[in-house]
């Protein structure tokens, strides 16, 4: 008897460990993949028409929320790749997004008022130098200058072909407790840029190819970014030189880290981060198995203790 009570909590021990631990699953819900062509990948993107507001007021937005996932961690030279914003029409200093390569989906949170720590020049976020406030320009992968010892002028780091991040969303706010606490499922920001938003900019520079992923989707979106004729206002006014005096860390600044398990919610489908649970097909299948096993190994046991 105590035998076969043994087998038979072995049995359901197994049974348990095997409903309890989770399956890797479809990310369920959009993100844009943008794979870098050239070294210098930035596209001038329109605020989303589906957002609270399709320009942005500078005076008073002064803090953005990234849901991302980094592919590729480092340049050319081996330093971390960050991210940027810069104001239109784009001019030095840009204002830095500083990532958590842990090819997770993380939530990093931007004070857009900061600036390069290696910079000698103030933020231009305000509403006398950001003129065109329907769009932002966004650079998604891009060398750390802080990180590194050269000037800009002699420096070797370089994005590379093929360079790739995931950005599920761009949400801007009015205040940073409401940006802290975005995961997607709030109606809180001010403005936005969404998957959709990245496959088209208004600048006349390629930022690569911009494919929008969905899984819960029946077919996926894959768009080649082209030039768009017209005046190029891209190129980010370099007449203030960059101060070139020794690096710090680039762990110091005002970005802040969102929780690493971020949920975001989008319409018709289910809240998550990367997914995980059985389908419940599996669930049966493993369950008449797991019986029949049990049923077996019970009555080899009781047939034995009569013999």
């Amino acid at each position: 008897m105590r035998k076969t009570s043994a087998v038979l909590l072995a049995a359901l021990i197994i049974m348990s460990a095997l409903f309890l631990t989770p399956v890797s699953a479809a990310d369920d819900f959009p993100y844009a993949r943008i794979t870098a062509s050239g070294n210098d990948p930035h596209g001038t993107f329109n605020f989303s028409p589906d957002g609270k507001n399709d320009s942005i007021d500078p005076d008073t937005v002064k803090w953005a929320s990234i849901k991302y996932r980094t592919i590729t961690e480092t340049d050319s030279t081996g330093v971390q790749l960050i991210g940027q914003f810069y104001i239109v029409p784009a001019m030095e200093p840009f204002v830095p997004i500083r990532y958590e390569h842990t090819q997770q989906w993380e939530i990093t949170v931007v004070d857009l008022t900061s600036v390069s720590e290696k910079t000698s020049l103030s933020s231009v976020w305000n509403s006398t130098k950001y003129t065109n406030t329907d769009s932002i320009r966004f650079d998604p992968l891009e060398s750390n200058r802080d990180a590194e010892a050269q000037s800009s002028a002699t420096d070797e780091a370089r994005v590379q072909d093929g360079d790739c991040i995931d950005i599920a969303f761009i949400a801007f706010f009015d205040n940073e407790e409401d940006a802290k606490a975005y995961d997607g499922t709030q109606d809180t920001p001010y403005c936005m840029i969404l998957p959709d938003d990245l496959e088209w900019f208004t600048g006349n520079k390629s930022i690569g190819m911009v494919e929008v992923i969905d899984d819960s989707a029946p077919a996926t979106t894959v768009t080649t970014a082209a030039p768009v004729t017209k005046p190029d206002t891209t190129a980010p006014d370099s007449s203030a030189p960059e101060s070139t005096s020794a690096p710090v860390s680039d762990t110091a600044g005002t970005t802040t880290k969102a929780p690493s398990t971020p949920t975001v919610t989008t319409p018709g489908k289910t809240s998550g981060g990367s997914g995980s649970g059985f389908p419940v097909w599996a669930i049966i299948v493993i369950s008449a198995a797991a019986v029949t096993v049990v049923a077996a190994i019970t009555a080899g046991v009781i047939k034995k203790k009569k013999s």
